[in-house]
């Protein structure tokens, strides 16, 4: 008898599994815990252009993912995510398939002061094409070509008196505000504008951001119409869907 009340014990002390709303645990004595299976993930493919998003999603992921929907999602102006749903039925996680990073764009800060002839290299380098920028590249022209510069600064704008030679003066009324276009997302789209505003000393010329961020919008929409073009049969047949 004693023999049987051990073993009724051990038996009584054993792990079990239990089942209860299609989940498992193991229960023992100490309490229980979920068993969790082991989910095949696949791995996430870094990317680095616009360019390489769409040839995945066309030449891998819509072969091998028939009959899901892919996203694609914009959290900034210099990254693009792409994944899945995930499947209940597998208990998985939402699956991160590529994720593209612009990694080699020149960028701008919110303020930025230079020298004349600094600011003029990096107008002519690290900015698309604009009428404003050619308006600041002559403005710096003047300055730096001229024997003599005078500024008067009245807080809404700068009024500046270049002298070339001995008696010839020009006198001039700068702009605060210039529209710009700076390298700060994929160089596959269109640069976003942005808004700086423009001041001038002695020492150099400085650029401020004066549009509250918003040609970060601006480049998240761009990239998004950019991906709305290249995958517009997918996103046709509902395979795709591009989001903000």
């Amino acid at each position: 008898m004693l023999k049987a009340a051990i073993e009724k014990i051990e038996a009584m002390s054993a792990p079990t599994i239990r089942t209860i709303e299609g989940h498992n645990f193991l229960v023992r004595k100490e309490g229980y815990e979920e068993i969790r299976p082991i989910v095949d993930i696949p791995v996430c493919i870094d990317l680095y252009s616009l360019d390489a998003v769409v040839k995945m999603i066309k030449t891998e992921a819509i072969p091998r993912y028939a009959g899901e929907t892919l996203y694609i999602n914009i959290p900034n102006h210099l990254r693009v995510d792409v994944f899945r749903q995930p499947r209940p039925e597998a208990h998985e996680i939402r699956p991160l398939l590529y994720t593209a990073e612009a990694t080699d764009v020149p960028g701008w800060e919110p303020e930025t002061k230079l020298a004349f002839e600094r600011a003029a290299i990096a107008l002519q380098t690290r900015f698309q094409d604009s009428e404003d920028r050619a308006y600041t590249l002559q403005l710096l022209s003047q300055i730096t070509t001229g024997a003599k510069v005078t500024y008067n600064d009245i807080g809404v704008a700068t009024t500046i008196v270049t002298q070339k030679g001995i008696n010839l003066q020009q006198n001039a009324t700068i702009k605060p505000l210039v529209k710009l276009r700076p390298y700060r997302t994929f160089q596959e789209v269109d640069q976003p504008e942005g808004l700086f505003l423009i001041r001038i000393d002695e020492r150099g010329i400085s650029f401020i951001e004066a549009d509250g961020g918003m040609w970060k919008l601006k480049a998240r929409e761009t990239i998004k119409a950019y991906l709305e073009e290249h995958l517009a049969q997918e996103i046709e047949a509902g395979s795709v869907v591009v989001m903000l």
